[in-house]
Protein backbone atom coordinates (compact mmCIF):
# COMPACT_ATOMS: atom_id res chain seq x y z
CA UNK A 1 0.00 0.00 0.00
CA UNK A 2 1.41 3.34 -1.18
CA UNK A 3 2.15 6.63 1.19
CA UNK A 4 2.60 9.44 0.83
CA UNK A 5 5.07 10.79 2.75
CA UNK A 6 5.40 13.90 4.54
CA UNK A 7 8.56 16.55 4.94
CA UNK A 8 10.49 15.60 7.63
CA UNK A 9 11.03 19.64 8.96
CA UNK A 10 8.11 21.30 9.48
CA UNK A 11 9.45 24.91 11.17
CA UNK A 12 7.41 26.66 14.08
CA UNK A 13 3.97 25.29 14.75
CA UNK A 14 2.36 28.77 15.16
CA UNK A 15 4.31 30.89 12.16
CA UNK A 16 2.03 30.68 9.81
CA UNK A 17 -1.94 31.08 11.54
CA UNK A 18 -2.96 34.21 11.60
CA UNK A 19 -3.22 34.27 7.62
CA UNK A 20 -4.57 31.51 4.99
CA UNK A 21 -4.32 33.51 1.50
CA UNK A 22 -1.87 31.66 0.13
CA UNK A 23 -3.08 27.58 0.78
CA UNK A 24 -6.51 28.76 -0.31
CA UNK A 25 -5.30 28.98 -3.47
CA UNK A 26 -4.45 25.04 -4.22
CA UNK A 27 -6.79 23.39 -1.02
CA UNK A 28 -9.64 21.69 -2.73
CA UNK A 29 -13.03 23.65 -2.18
CA UNK A 30 -15.69 21.86 -0.81
CA UNK A 31 -17.73 19.17 -3.08
CA UNK A 32 -20.47 21.00 -5.05
CA UNK A 33 -22.68 17.78 -5.03
CA UNK A 34 -22.90 17.20 -1.42
CA UNK A 35 -25.41 18.75 0.81
CA UNK A 36 -23.23 19.87 4.19
CA UNK A 37 -26.31 22.18 5.20
CA UNK A 38 -27.65 18.67 6.16
CA UNK A 39 -25.27 17.06 7.63
CA UNK A 40 -25.31 16.50 11.65
CA UNK A 41 -22.30 15.90 13.89
CA UNK A 42 -22.01 12.57 12.96
CA UNK A 43 -20.37 10.68 10.39
CA UNK A 44 -23.18 10.60 8.05
CA UNK A 45 -22.96 8.32 6.09
CA UNK A 46 -19.64 9.48 5.06
CA UNK A 47 -16.03 7.91 4.05
CA UNK A 48 -13.67 10.34 3.43
CA UNK A 49 -11.06 8.87 0.91
CA UNK A 50 -7.54 9.38 3.24
CA UNK A 51 -6.19 8.28 6.32
CA UNK A 52 -3.05 8.62 8.67
CA UNK A 53 -1.41 5.77 9.71
CA UNK A 54 2.01 4.65 11.63
CA UNK A 55 3.14 1.84 14.09
CA UNK A 56 5.26 1.46 16.77
CA UNK A 57 7.51 -1.45 17.43
CA UNK A 58 8.95 -1.53 20.99
CA UNK A 59 11.24 -4.41 20.40
CA UNK A 60 13.38 -1.68 18.12
CA UNK A 61 12.15 1.39 20.21
CA UNK A 62 11.01 2.85 16.41
CA UNK A 63 8.24 4.38 14.88
CA UNK A 64 7.25 3.35 11.33
CA UNK A 65 7.93 5.78 8.21
CA UNK A 66 4.16 6.73 8.96
CA UNK A 67 1.86 8.81 6.14
CA UNK A 68 -1.41 8.55 3.80
CA UNK A 69 -3.30 5.66 3.35
CA UNK A 70 -6.58 5.28 2.02
CA UNK A 71 -9.22 5.27 4.44
CA UNK A 72 -10.25 1.67 5.34
CA UNK A 73 -10.98 -0.75 8.30
CA UNK A 74 -8.14 -1.50 10.76
CA UNK A 75 -6.73 -5.27 11.31
CA UNK A 76 -6.23 -6.37 14.88
CA UNK A 77 -5.80 -9.40 16.48
CA UNK A 78 -8.02 -10.81 19.41
CA UNK A 79 -5.54 -10.60 21.56
CA UNK A 80 -4.75 -7.03 20.95
CA UNK A 81 -4.12 -4.81 24.27
CA UNK A 82 -6.47 -2.31 23.18
CA UNK A 83 -9.46 -4.67 22.67
CA UNK A 84 -8.61 -6.56 25.84
CA UNK A 85 -7.41 -4.14 28.80
CA UNK A 86 -8.31 -0.39 26.68
CA UNK A 87 -4.94 0.39 26.35
CA UNK A 88 -5.82 3.83 24.26
CA UNK A 89 -6.44 7.38 24.10
CA UNK A 90 -7.75 10.01 21.06
CA UNK A 91 -8.16 13.57 20.42
CA UNK A 92 -10.78 15.47 18.59
CA UNK A 93 -10.53 18.75 16.98
CA UNK A 94 -11.62 20.49 14.12
CA UNK A 95 -11.20 22.18 10.62
CA UNK A 96 -12.23 25.42 9.28
CA UNK A 97 -13.40 26.54 6.06
CA UNK A 98 -11.94 30.43 6.09
CA UNK A 99 -13.55 33.05 4.30
CA UNK A 100 -11.06 32.81 1.66
CA UNK A 101 -11.35 29.47 1.21
CA UNK A 102 -7.92 28.25 3.00
CA UNK A 103 -8.51 25.86 5.85
CA UNK A 104 -7.44 26.59 9.60
CA UNK A 105 -7.32 23.52 12.22
CA UNK A 106 -7.92 25.05 15.50
CA UNK A 107 -5.25 25.07 18.09
CA UNK A 108 -3.95 21.30 17.44
CA UNK A 109 -0.23 21.86 19.12
CA UNK A 110 -3.03 21.69 22.17
CA UNK A 111 -4.19 18.77 21.15
CA UNK A 112 -0.43 17.47 20.86
CA UNK A 113 0.28 18.23 24.38
CA UNK A 114 -2.45 16.61 25.88
CA UNK A 115 -1.69 13.65 23.44
CA UNK A 116 1.40 13.63 24.53
CA UNK A 117 0.17 13.24 28.00
CA UNK A 118 -2.09 11.25 27.93
CA UNK A 119 0.61 8.00 26.21
CA UNK A 120 2.79 8.91 28.82
CA UNK A 121 -0.03 8.28 31.82
CA UNK A 122 -1.26 4.96 29.44
CA UNK A 123 1.94 3.75 29.11
CA UNK A 124 2.23 4.33 25.05
CA UNK A 125 5.21 6.09 23.12
CA UNK A 126 4.80 9.62 22.73
CA UNK A 127 3.71 11.38 19.40
CA UNK A 128 5.96 14.19 18.88
CA UNK A 129 4.16 17.63 18.51
CA UNK A 130 5.66 18.16 14.72
CA UNK A 131 4.13 14.54 13.70
CA UNK A 132 0.92 15.13 15.16
CA UNK A 133 0.43 17.83 13.33
CA UNK A 134 1.90 17.12 10.07
CA UNK A 135 -0.58 14.08 9.87
CA UNK A 136 -3.81 16.18 11.06
CA UNK A 137 -2.36 18.81 8.01
CA UNK A 138 -2.29 15.76 5.97
CA UNK A 139 -5.29 14.55 6.50
CA UNK A 140 -7.21 18.07 6.00
CA UNK A 141 -5.16 18.80 2.80
CA UNK A 142 -6.10 15.39 1.28
CA UNK A 143 -9.66 15.17 2.31
CA UNK A 144 -9.92 19.20 1.45
CA UNK A 145 -12.90 18.77 -0.87
CA UNK A 146 -14.98 17.10 2.39
CA UNK A 147 -14.58 20.35 4.30
CA UNK A 148 -17.76 21.95 4.45
CA UNK A 149 -18.37 25.68 3.24
CA UNK A 150 -17.23 28.61 5.14
CA UNK A 151 -19.60 28.75 8.63
CA UNK A 152 -21.49 25.64 7.19
CA UNK A 153 -19.83 22.84 9.47
CA UNK A 154 -16.11 21.84 9.77
CA UNK A 155 -14.14 18.48 9.34
CA UNK A 156 -13.49 16.71 12.64
CA UNK A 157 -10.11 15.14 13.15
CA UNK A 158 -10.02 11.81 15.13
CA UNK A 159 -6.58 10.99 16.03
CA UNK A 160 -6.11 8.09 18.00
CA UNK A 161 -2.93 6.04 19.54
CA UNK A 162 -3.73 2.34 20.73
CA UNK A 163 -2.31 -0.88 21.48
CA UNK A 164 -2.34 -3.01 18.35
CA UNK A 165 0.06 -5.55 19.52
CA UNK A 166 -1.03 -9.38 20.16
CA UNK A 167 -0.41 -10.20 23.89
CA UNK A 168 -2.04 -12.03 26.69
CA UNK A 169 -0.55 -10.74 29.95
CA UNK A 170 -1.75 -7.31 31.97
CA UNK A 171 0.74 -4.82 30.34
CA UNK A 172 2.06 -2.72 27.85
CA UNK A 173 1.22 -3.49 24.07
CA UNK A 174 4.15 -4.71 22.38
CA UNK A 175 3.04 -2.51 19.36
CA UNK A 176 1.16 0.75 19.09
CA UNK A 177 -0.62 2.29 16.19
CA UNK A 178 -1.08 6.13 15.37
CA UNK A 179 -4.30 6.67 13.43
CA UNK A 180 -5.95 10.35 12.05
CA UNK A 181 -9.42 9.84 10.56
CA UNK A 182 -11.56 12.74 9.58
CA UNK A 183 -15.03 13.50 9.04
CA UNK A 184 -17.04 16.29 7.38
CA UNK A 185 -19.95 17.54 10.35
CA UNK A 186 -22.32 20.41 10.53
CA UNK A 187 -22.66 22.24 12.77
CA UNK A 188 -23.61 21.00 16.48
CA UNK A 189 -26.10 24.17 17.05
CA UNK A 190 -28.15 25.38 13.89
CA UNK A 191 -28.73 29.03 14.10
CA UNK A 192 -26.15 31.76 15.22
CA UNK A 193 -25.16 32.57 18.59
CA UNK A 194 -28.37 33.07 20.77
CA UNK A 195 -30.01 31.19 18.60
CA UNK A 196 -30.23 27.30 19.81
CA UNK A 197 -32.50 26.38 22.27
CA UNK A 198 -30.44 26.33 26.04
CA UNK A 199 -29.40 22.90 27.25
CA UNK A 200 -30.56 21.20 30.29
CA UNK A 201 -28.70 19.13 32.63
CA UNK A 202 -29.62 16.56 35.22
CA UNK A 203 -26.99 15.83 37.97
CA UNK A 204 -26.20 11.99 38.31
CA UNK A 205 -27.28 10.81 41.77
CA UNK A 206 -26.15 7.52 40.64
CA UNK A 207 -22.57 7.53 38.79
CA UNK A 208 -19.32 9.36 38.97
CA UNK A 209 -17.43 10.19 35.38
CA UNK A 210 -13.84 9.63 38.03
CA UNK A 211 -12.29 9.48 41.05
CA UNK A 212 -8.94 11.01 42.17
CA UNK A 213 -6.13 9.28 41.52
CA UNK A 214 -7.65 8.02 38.31
CA UNK A 215 -7.22 8.91 34.62
CA UNK A 216 -10.29 11.48 34.28
CA UNK A 217 -7.99 14.03 33.03
CA UNK A 218 -6.61 11.74 30.22
CA UNK A 219 -9.08 11.42 27.48
CA UNK A 220 -8.46 7.47 27.77
CA UNK A 221 -11.25 5.77 25.64
CA UNK A 222 -12.20 3.63 28.94
CA UNK A 223 -13.28 6.43 30.52
CA UNK A 224 -16.16 6.99 28.06
CA UNK A 225 -18.16 4.26 27.37
CA UNK A 226 -19.26 4.34 31.23
CA UNK A 227 -20.45 6.96 31.15
CA UNK A 228 -23.44 6.03 28.21
CA UNK A 229 -25.64 4.41 30.79
CA UNK A 230 -25.81 7.78 32.65
CA UNK A 231 -26.48 9.82 29.58
CA UNK A 232 -29.30 7.13 27.99
CA UNK A 233 -31.19 7.14 31.65
CA UNK A 234 -30.98 11.47 31.83
CA UNK A 235 -32.04 11.50 28.56
CA UNK A 236 -34.77 9.16 28.93
CA UNK A 237 -36.04 11.52 31.52
CA UNK A 238 -36.11 14.24 28.65
CA UNK A 239 -33.16 15.95 29.65
CA UNK A 240 -29.99 17.14 26.99
CA UNK A 241 -27.09 15.74 29.19
CA UNK A 242 -25.82 14.38 32.27
CA UNK A 243 -24.24 16.69 34.92
CA UNK A 244 -21.08 14.58 36.98
CA UNK A 245 -20.07 15.61 40.75
CA UNK A 246 -17.10 14.63 42.60
CA UNK A 247 -16.72 10.62 44.23
CA UNK A 248 -15.84 12.13 47.32
CA UNK A 249 -18.62 14.42 48.60
CA UNK A 250 -21.19 13.84 45.60
CA UNK A 251 -21.37 17.94 46.01
CA UNK A 252 -18.53 19.37 43.77
CA UNK A 253 -19.46 19.58 39.81
CA UNK A 254 -16.95 18.30 37.43
CA UNK A 255 -18.43 17.89 34.17
CA UNK A 256 -21.44 18.08 32.14
CA UNK A 257 -21.20 14.48 30.09
CA UNK A 258 -18.21 14.91 27.82
CA UNK A 259 -18.07 18.74 28.09
CA UNK A 260 -16.35 21.04 30.58
CA UNK A 261 -18.78 23.15 32.38
CA UNK A 262 -18.65 27.28 33.25
CA UNK A 263 -21.06 28.83 35.29
CA UNK A 264 -21.48 33.04 35.99
CA UNK A 265 -21.88 33.58 39.92
CA UNK A 266 -22.25 37.07 41.74
CA UNK A 267 -19.39 38.30 43.15
CA UNK A 268 -18.17 41.59 45.57
CA UNK A 269 -20.77 43.60 43.70
CA UNK A 270 -19.43 42.22 40.44
CA UNK A 271 -20.04 38.34 38.38
CA UNK A 272 -17.43 35.90 38.28
CA UNK A 273 -16.97 33.30 35.75
CA UNK A 274 -15.84 30.21 37.13
CA UNK A 275 -15.04 26.86 36.03
CA UNK A 276 -13.49 23.89 38.09
CA UNK A 277 -10.29 23.11 38.36
CA UNK A 278 -7.71 20.54 36.81
CA UNK A 279 -5.92 19.96 40.00
CA UNK A 280 -7.73 16.86 41.28
CA UNK A 281 -6.83 15.07 38.15
CA UNK A 282 -10.82 13.87 37.45
CA UNK A 283 -11.33 16.96 34.69
CA UNK A 284 -10.55 16.82 31.26
CA UNK A 285 -8.28 19.66 30.72
CA UNK A 286 -10.33 20.62 27.37
CA UNK A 287 -8.56 22.90 24.58
CA UNK A 288 -12.16 25.11 24.16
CA UNK A 289 -11.76 25.71 28.37
CA UNK A 290 -8.81 26.35 27.60
CA UNK A 291 -9.10 29.30 25.18
CA UNK A 292 -12.19 30.12 26.89
CA UNK A 293 -10.29 30.95 29.89
CA UNK A 294 -8.03 33.00 28.04
CA UNK A 295 -10.63 34.84 26.10
CA UNK A 296 -12.41 36.13 29.16
CA UNK A 297 -8.99 36.73 31.16
CA UNK A 298 -7.56 38.64 28.52
CA UNK A 299 -10.90 40.13 26.58
CA UNK A 300 -13.90 40.14 28.53
CA UNK A 301 -13.22 41.43 32.04
CA UNK A 302 -14.41 44.75 32.25
CA UNK A 303 -15.65 44.92 29.40
CA UNK A 304 -19.14 46.47 30.13
CA UNK A 305 -20.50 42.75 31.07
CA UNK A 306 -20.17 43.28 34.76
CA UNK A 307 -17.35 40.31 34.53
CA UNK A 308 -14.39 41.45 37.15
CA UNK A 309 -13.38 37.90 38.24
CA UNK A 310 -12.36 34.66 36.13
CA UNK A 311 -11.92 31.59 38.43
CA UNK A 312 -10.92 27.87 38.36
CA UNK A 313 -12.35 26.94 41.72
CA UNK A 314 -14.76 23.98 42.91
CA UNK A 315 -18.68 25.08 42.20
CA UNK A 316 -20.86 23.66 44.78
CA UNK A 317 -24.01 22.73 44.21
CA UNK A 318 -25.51 24.78 46.00
CA UNK A 319 -23.83 28.05 44.62
CA UNK A 320 -26.42 27.42 41.73
CA UNK A 321 -29.07 28.88 43.17
CA UNK A 322 -27.36 32.37 42.64
CA UNK A 323 -26.16 31.61 38.47
CA UNK A 324 -27.18 33.94 36.36
CA UNK A 325 -25.82 31.76 33.00
CA UNK A 326 -24.13 29.05 32.51
CA UNK A 327 -22.69 27.12 29.83
CA UNK A 328 -20.92 24.14 28.30
CA UNK A 329 -17.65 23.73 25.89
CA UNK A 330 -16.05 20.69 24.05
CA UNK A 331 -14.60 20.49 20.45
CA UNK A 332 -17.72 19.12 19.75
CA UNK A 333 -20.47 21.98 20.34
CA UNK A 334 -18.11 24.55 21.18
CA UNK A 335 -20.51 26.72 23.36
CA UNK A 336 -23.67 25.50 24.45
CA UNK A 337 -25.79 27.74 26.55
CA UNK A 338 -26.94 25.78 29.91
CA UNK A 339 -31.07 26.87 30.66
CA UNK A 340 -31.38 24.27 33.59
CA UNK A 341 -30.08 22.14 35.88
CA UNK A 342 -31.55 19.55 37.52
CA UNK A 343 -30.00 18.45 41.09
CA UNK A 344 -32.17 15.34 42.91
CA UNK A 345 -31.97 15.82 46.61
CA UNK A 346 -33.57 12.12 47.93
CA UNK A 347 -35.96 9.31 47.64
CA UNK A 348 -39.26 10.88 46.97
CA UNK A 349 -38.27 13.65 47.44
CA UNK A 350 -38.74 16.77 44.78
CA UNK A 351 -35.50 18.02 42.53
CA UNK A 352 -34.01 21.22 43.22
CA UNK A 353 -34.64 22.94 39.62
CA UNK A 354 -32.65 25.50 38.99
CA UNK A 355 -33.19 27.62 35.74
CA UNK A 356 -31.98 30.65 33.46
CA UNK A 357 -32.69 31.96 30.72
CA UNK A 358 -30.24 31.04 28.92
CA UNK A 359 -27.86 33.12 26.39
CA UNK A 360 -26.87 35.26 28.53
CA UNK A 361 -24.55 38.35 28.09
CA UNK A 362 -21.08 36.63 28.67
CA UNK A 363 -22.58 33.18 27.23
CA UNK A 364 -23.06 35.25 23.99
CA UNK A 365 -19.94 37.62 24.18
CA UNK A 366 -17.76 33.99 24.69
CA UNK A 367 -19.12 32.43 21.75
CA UNK A 368 -18.59 35.13 19.68
CA UNK A 369 -15.04 36.36 20.19
CA UNK A 370 -14.31 32.04 19.79
CA UNK A 371 -16.01 31.97 16.56
CA UNK A 372 -14.98 34.89 15.10
CA UNK A 373 -11.19 33.23 15.62
CA UNK A 374 -12.29 29.86 14.52
CA UNK A 375 -14.05 30.93 11.22
CA UNK A 376 -11.14 33.57 10.43
CA UNK A 377 -13.07 36.62 11.00
CA UNK A 378 -9.84 37.93 12.87
CA UNK A 379 -6.32 39.04 11.84
CA UNK A 380 -3.28 39.40 13.59
CA UNK A 381 -2.97 40.03 17.45
CA UNK A 382 -6.80 39.05 17.20
CA UNK A 383 -6.84 36.04 15.73
CA UNK A 384 -4.00 34.96 18.82
CA UNK A 385 -2.24 32.73 16.28
CA UNK A 386 -4.88 29.99 17.15
CA UNK A 387 -5.86 28.97 13.68
CA UNK A 388 -3.31 26.13 11.74
CA UNK A 389 -2.78 27.40 8.12
CA UNK A 390 -3.39 23.77 6.12
CA UNK A 391 -1.12 24.02 2.88
CA UNK A 392 -1.58 22.02 -0.33
CA UNK A 393 0.07 18.69 -0.74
Amino acid sequence: MSRVMLPRRLGALAARSTRLTRAASTLAPPDPNVDFESFAFGLNDVRTEWMWHATFDAASGEWSKGGLVPHGPLQLEPSATVLNYGQCIFEGLKAFRQPDGGIGIFRPDMNAARFREGAARMLMPQVPAETFVAACEAVVAANAHWTPPHKGGTLYLRPLLFGSGAALGVAPSPQTTFCVYSSPVGNYFKGGVGEAPPITLEVSSAYRRATPGGAGSTKAAGNYAPTFVASKECKGRGYSEVLFVDALTSSVIEEAGASNFFAVLPCDGGLELVTPPLDASTILPGVTRSSVLTLARDELVHAGLGLTKVSERPIHLDELANWSEAFCTGTGASIASVGQVTVPTGVGAKPAEHKTAGWGAVTKAVAQRLFAIQWGECEGEQSRGWMHAVRPR
